[in-house]
């Protein structure tokens, strides 16, 4: 797996402990400031068609063991 993966997941993992550990916040509230978040960030370079077949393509794969990274081809 792509190390992108794993230092996405464990900023996740932090940004939620610490929503768990801090009384003033919300594990709830943190996960939709996460992608509103990210979406910002990816919607200055992205269309919102983009966006949405993104989202769509990662729904889809959800629960999927890993995701195909292709580098190149």
């Amino acid at each position: 797996m792509a190390g992108e993966f794993d230092a996405a997941r464990q900023s996740i993992a932090d940004a939620l402990t610490r929503a768990d550990g801090d009384p003033a916040m919300s594990a709830d509230v943190m996960e939709g400031a996460l992608l509103n978040t990210l979406l910002t960030h990816m919607a200055r370079t992205r269309s919102r068609k983009d966006l949405a077949s993104l989202i769509e393509f990662q729904l889809e794969s959800v629960g999927e063991d890993e995701f195909v990274i292709t580098r190149g081809c």
